[in-house]
């Protein structure tokens, strides 16, 4: 199993269940070439809770960091009880567009995507938010602890195997 890069932070049991669905569904459709969880798995799941309409801003927030992405994002497979750094960063990105603050969601996807790519985000993970928020799917605020920007930003390209997908 693959370890946390950080280990005071909160792993998937220990957030809420809005949490836990998002990085579910983003953890599953990154991982769309899998067998399970298929598409139609996450729609009905995303569906089960209100929240369909979401999927397709969750396709295209993953299609934009597939097309732009200038540095690997870690993610784990869906089960995995563990969160990367990158999962909590992006958590922390969705939590504040949920609470209209673009520029600190901005902030969370420039370390990613080039600044292009972090504008192309905003309007998916704004409508992903908002469809959460009316659900009652509310992302608490958590603080994101510090990073390695050395260890992020040196990874300018990955291979398939990469250790940023288990």
């Amino acid at each position: 199993m693959h370890q946390s890069t950080s280990a005071k932070s909160l792993d998937l049991p220990a957030l809420c269940a809005a949490e836990r669905l998002f990085v579910w569904g983003f953890r599953a459709k990154a991982r769309s070439g899998t067998a399970v969880p298929t598409a139609a798995d996450i729609q009905q799941v995303y569906d089960h809770f209100r929240v369909g309409d979401a999927v397709p801003s969750l396709e295209s927030i993953i299609e934009i960091f597939a097309c732009t992405a200038h540095t690997a994002i870690e993610v784990h497979c869906p089960t995995c009880p563990r969160m990367s750094e990158s999962e909590h960063r992006m958590l922390h990105a969705i939590a504040a567009a949920q609470q209209e603050r673009l520029d600190v969601a901005r902030e969370q996807f420039e370390s990613w995507l080039p600044p292009v790519g972090a504008d192309w985000a905003l309007a998916p993970v704004r409508g992903l938010a908002t469809i959460f928020r009316i659900a009652g799917l509310i992302l608490p605020d958590r603080r994101v602890q510090s990073f390695d920007l050395g260890r992020t930003m040196a990874m300018k390209s990955w291979f398939v195997g990469s250790p940023t997908l288990h």
